[in-house]
């Protein structure tokens, strides 16, 4: 559930929020099921984050059967997820934040890659976020054991691969940049992740999209509300302008 300050950070100027990002997912993940399998799975932020290290003792905060039971319990929770297959799931995306940035870790099975998605291509990679990504990617493999029984997936094959072509235009558009690569991307560059996508502008254009995907979702229970008043507010405005045209 978003809460209205969730809402509020994709305002013009602002951080997404967590909650934004783990919303998105679902919607997509709701997306996947409508088509009766999932190609594709859209981890939470928290799960992502689950996997670091805590720092008193130096464990994971949660081991990978706690790690399993909490995944589990994320996707029969859906009512719309429960006895769809993930066999032929290829791309697993896993949002996670450090230090208030948020990068993408993609596991491609078709394409035997752990991909790192950086918007702001950190030269020191290897030092902040590769064994964090190694985790994630430990974990993920792990629990994709006990959903592909039936499926060969030869890990040990599997190389790292980085983003380049990516650049955001400044230090607050990592969370929208997240968004982007859940809607878009495939395991390879397109135009709409590239082509003009550093400036500023169309930056702001995909924030008011996300608004009105929130606005419009079917689990909204605000919707029927908001395009009541947007309606009356619409005809409202024809009905001035309509009398001073009169005029």
């Amino acid at each position: 559930m978003l809460k209205r300050e969730s809402v509020q950070s994709i305002d013009i100027g602002c951080e997404i929020t967590s909650d934004v990002i783990g919303w998105y997912g679902d919607v997509m993940n709701r997306n996947e099921a409508k088509k009766g399998k999932f190609t594709k799975w859209f981890f939470d932020t928290s799960l992502a984050g689950d996997c670091q290290l805590d720092i008193d003792s130096g464990n994971p905060v949660l081991s990978p059967d706690d790690y399993y039971d909490k995944v589990d319990l994320d996707i029969t929770n859906k009512e719309w997820a429960k006895n769809l297959s993930f066999t032929e799931c290829n791309l697993w995306f896993f949002p996670y934040c450090n230090n208030k940035h948020y990068i993408m870790i993609c596991v491609n099975i078709k394409a035997e890659r752990f991909e790192v998605l950086d918007s702001l291509r950190h030269k020191d990679f290897e030092k902040t976020y590769k064994s964090m990504a190694e985790r994630v990617v430990q974990y993920a493999i792990n629990y994709m054991k006990t959903q592909f029984a039936d499926r060969t997936v030869r890990w040990e094959r599997f190389s790292w691969f980085k983003l380049e072509k990516v650049t955001q235009p400044d230090q607050i558009s990592c969370g929208m940049y997240v968004i982007r690569w859940m809607r878009h991307w495939e395991g390879k560059y397109n135009s709409a992740l590239t082509k003009d996508w550093k400036r500023i502008d169309l930056i702001n254009e995909e924030r008011e999209c996300l608004m009105l995907d929130i606005i419009l979702d079917e689990e909204n229970l605000e919707r029927e509300r908001i395009m009541k008043e947007a309606t009356k507010y619409c005809n409202m405005k024809n009905k001035k302008k309509e009398l001073k045209g009169r005029k």
